[in-house]
């Protein structure tokens, strides 16, 4: 009977164990790490994407700001956390641009982590204080050529942001005299533009057209190859006479190295098909973003092209970017 009984319960223990494993492992939260500061847009695409995947997979998802050193502390702790699939990096050009500055080819992200998804992507805007003059990016510009010595200077997310790069590549198209001031994310230097303590920005539309629209900052131009549908009125820079400096702010999923790819493929696919969706595709485009289609392998495959594109500039010695 005592031996019946112990077989039974061994049984029941082989049979039970997969779900208690399963439960076990849906048990741990998944953490969205953050580099920048709560408020800008990174955060508020990590939090959207975080609400998808919890109502996809049934996982808890909890967004972790780490900012400081232009993303670079979020990144490092990130690399470093087991490649279980359950930290990932919200990753932005910063991460892709960084490692080029400092002329780190083993340290570029594609060696560092595992691509998981483009979660969205969106164009950057170019907003002033309302104390400046211009009221057209012609006119912003054509005053800033013949302002002689007198420098703009300008906030930025970090250095190698997006933010930071628009005004390098500005600075460089026409000539103006531009002075960096980075911040710890974009929320900490807008408090500063609309406060009047800086005079410009290239935010990202997420909270650049809604400043714009309460009247806090103007707004001059996009930094998209194409119009944004959500503000036809604004030119891209290319309209105003300064071609070659498109750029737009990425937001993707990377994961550290050796994370298994049934992990990365389960969440990647929950993303694409939740960022898609009507509802969140309308969240998204309120904030002045578009849902990302890129998959593991297509999202590696851009890392690895834009790596390639500011490597090539940075080799050229055509930017100094500090």
């Amino acid at each position: 009977m005592l031996l019946r009984t112990l077989l039974l319960n061994l049984v029941a223990v082989t049979v039970l164990s997969p779900g208690m494993v399963s439960a076990q492992a849906r048990s741990e939260p998944i953490r969205l790490v953050v580099g920048f500061a709560p408020g800008g847009p990174t955060d508020a695409v990590a939090r959207i994407a975080a609400e998808v995947l919890t109502a996809r997979l049934g996982a808890s998802v909890l967004v972790e700001n780490r900012p400081g050193a232009s993303g670079a502390i979020a990144a490092t702790a990130v690399a470093n956390a087991k490649p279980d699939g359950n930290t990932l990096l919200v990753n932005v050009v910063a991460d892709i641009v960084n490692p080029v500055i400092a002329r780190e080819k083993d340290n570029v992200i594609t060696k560092r982590f595992m691509p998981v998804v483009l979660l969205a992507e969106s164009p950057n805007v170019l907003v002033v204080h309302p104390s400046v003059k211009g009221n057209t990016a012609k006119e912003f510009i054509d005053i800033g050529r013949t302002s002689g010595k007198d420098t703009f200077s300008y906030g930025s997310a970090g250095l190698g942001t997006v933010s930071h790069l628009s005004g390098v590549l500005f600075a460089d198209a026409t000539g103006i005299p531009m002075l960096h001031v980075p911040y710890k994310g974009t929320g900490p230097a807008q408090v500063d533009l609309l406060a009047g303590r800086i005079p410009l920005m290239f935010d990202n539309l997420i909270n650049g057209l809604a400043n714009a629209k309460a009247g806090s900052v103007r707004a001059l131009a996009v930094t998209s190859t194409k119009r944004w549908p959500g503000a036809p009125e604004l030119p891209t820079l290319a309209e105003v006479g300064l071609p070659d400096t498109d750029l737009v702010s990425v937001f993707g999923l990377v994961a550290p190295l050796g994370t298994p790819k049934a992990a990365v493929d389960r969440i990647a696919s929950a993303l694409l098909e939740g960022m898609a969706t009507p509802a969140i595709r309308n969240r998204l485009n309120q904030i002045g973003a578009e849902p990302g289609t890129l998959n593991a392998q297509a999202y590696g495959t851009y890392l690895d092209t834009q790596t390639q594109r500011w490597e090539k500039l940075v080799a050229a010695g055509k930017f100094d970017l500090k």
